[in-house]
C-alpha cells in the first residue's frame, strides 16, 4: 500500500455511550489503510477519551470546538503507516496484532508496572462504613510506604472515591501529584450522578481500563 495515498473518514459519534465513541474509532484505525479518523464527538470526556487512545496508538491528535460539539482529528503520520502496514501484514513469530495493541497502552512501554483497580468504593464485604475506612487506610499505607503504582483505576461505586466529600479524595490527590493515573470510568460516574464533580481529564473510559489492566504487569484489586 502506497502511504503517499491518504484515506481518511469522517464518523458521526454524537449521542453514543461511554465507551462506544472510543470503540468505534479504534474499530476505523485497525484498518492500516485509514491515515486519518475525523470524529465529531459531543462533550469534554469524549474529547479527553480519544486524546488518551491518540496517546497510546501514537498518533496525532487535533480537536476544535464546533457550535456545541468537537471535530476530533487522530492521524498517523507516513513513517508510523509504513511501519504498521509492514507489521500487519508480517507479524512476529507468537504475536498477535491484538496483543501488540495491547502493549501500546501505557504510553507506548511495553510494562506499565502495577495497576489498582478499585471496582467498589469498600475494602471487602464487611460492615459498610467499616469497610470504608479499611479502603482509605489501604491507600494511605501505599502511599505513606513509598508504592507508586502505574495507575489507579476506578469503576462502578469505586468512582465514589473522587466525589468531593470522599474521605479517600486527598490521598488519591496525592498519588496524582506524584505521577500516577488517577482515572474513573465515564459511564460510572454519570450513573452515580458525579459528572460535573469530577474534573475531566480524570474520566476515561471502559476501553482504556481495559488496555491499562491487560498492559500491567500486574493487578491489584482489593
Amino acid at each position: 500500500m502506497s502511504v503517499d495515498k491518504i484515506t481518511e473518514k469522517t464518523v458521526d459519534l454524537r449521542g453514543l455511550i461511554c465507551p462506544e465513541p472510543v470503540l468505534r474509532t479504534k474499530k476505523l484505525l485497525d484498518d492500516a489503510s485509514i491515515q486519518k479518523v475525523e470524529a465529531i464527538v459531543d462533550g469534554e470526556v469524549n474529547v479527553n477519551n480519544l486524546r488518551r487512545l491518540a496517546g497510546s496508538l501514537k498518533l496525532q491528535f487535533a480537536s476544535t470546538a464546533k457550535d456545541d460539539n468537537f471535530v476530533v482529528t487522530l492521524q498517523r503520520n507516513q513513517a508510523q503507516a509504513a511501519a504498521e502496514t509492514i507489521s500487519k501484514a508480517d507479524p512476529a513469530p507468537g504475536e498477535t496484532h491484538s496483543h501488540a495493541s495491547a502493549v501500546k497502552a501505557g504510553n507506548g512501554k511495553t510494562e506499565v508496572g502495577t495497576v489498582v483497580f478499585l471496582g467498589k468504593d469498600k475494602f471487602g464485604d464487611g460492615d459498610p462504613e467499616f469497610s470504608t475506612t479499611l479502603l482509605n487506610m489501604f491507600l494511605q499505607t501505599l502511599f505513606e510506604s513509598g508504592q507508586r503504582p502505574r495507575a489507579i483505576l476506578m469503576a462502578n461505586t469505586g468512582v465514589r472515591l473522587m466525589a468531593p466529600e470522599s474521605p479517600a479524595l486527598k490521598v488519591l490527590e496525592d498519588f496524582r501529584k506524584a505521577g500516577c493515573e488517577v482515572l474513573a470510568c465515564g459511564l460510572c460516574v454519570e450513573f452515580y450522578g458525579l459528572k460535573g464533580k469530577i474534573p475531566v481529564e480524570q474520566i476515561t473510559n471502559m476501553f482504556a481500563i481495559s488496555e491499562y489492566m491487560f498492559a500491567a504487569d500486574k493487578v491489584i484489586s482489593p
